[in-house]
This record gives C-alpha cells, structure tokens and sequence, in this order.
C-alpha cells in the first residue's frame, strides 16, 4: 500500500515539473504584444528566420522584437515590422542587418546607429537593411572557389 502512495506522490511531483518547465518556455518564446513601442518597417531580400517575437537589438542590449513578417508577393521581399521601445530615438540613417549569436546561435536583428540629426518616426522605414547570410552557400562559395582555383 505504502508503495502505491509513493509511486502516486512521484508521479505528481513529475507532472508538476513538467507543467512548470512548459510555463516557463511559453513565457520565454512568447513574443512581446504590449505597445509600449514604435513600429518601423524593414525590407529584405533574405528574411532569414526572423520570425515574430526575434529580438531587436543596438550594441548587444535588447530594444525591441520583431512583430510581424509578410512577403511583398510584387517585389517578393520580406517586409518586417520592428517594434522599438519608445526611449529609443533613432537617426534616420539607421541600417539594420540580420546577424546570430554565434555559428548555431539565434538569429536577431542588429540595428546600426547613424549620425543624422532626424530621427525615424513611428511607421518609418529603415531603408538600409541587410539580410541574412546563407551559411551554405558561404560555404559551397569557398569550397568551389578553392578548388577551381589551383585548375
């Protein structure tokens, strides 16, 4: 009888383990809804997997997320929208690049701070944006370019 207690007991402290290990991944991959920000717009020929609720980033420090994702279907680039903490003030002549981590690390947006006195206005877009770079075809590029090149 004893052993059917505790096989119980266990069984629960599982179930609670887990359902406390899904609240914490759901509250962590959650992306950030609140409009305690301002959109701007960016343009990409290679959106990469810069999905709603990637970070947005200047120096390495967290100013905003990526809201939303869609295909411009006539000039077929991807068209991202950025939501930017409003303290953040940034110069028109601002350029944002999709960089990781590291080699396997997560993708984010890295915004570049300009020198123009303007500054971007909420729905602004952010004209100079670099997409991200495909590792494989890096890779394929030094592969070829190397071994065509002692022929």
């Amino acid at each position: 009888m004893s052993r059917n207690v505790l096989e119980t007991v266990m069984g629960a402290v599982v179930l609670l383990v887990a359902v406390g290990f899904l609240f914490l991944i759901y509250s962590g991959t959650k992306a950030n809804t609140s409009s305690d920000g301002y959109a701007l717009v960016l343009r990409f020929d290679r959106g990469g997997s810069v999905l709603p609720g990637t970070d947005v980033r200047i120096a390495g420090v967290k100013v905003g997320s990526v809201t939303s994702q869609i295909l411009d279907p006539e000039a077929y680039q991807a068209v991202v929208t950025i939501e930017v903490e409003n303290d953040v003030k940034l110069p028109k002549d601002t350029s944002a690049v999709v960089t990781s981590d590291s080699l396997l690390g997560d993708n984010y947006v890295l915004l570049e701070i300009g020198g123009d006195t303007e500054m971007l206005q909420p729905g602004d877009r952010i004209a100079n944006a670099q997409g991200a770079i495909n590792l494989a075809e890096l890779i394929n590029k030094f592969v070829v370019d190397t071994n065509s090149g002692g022929n």
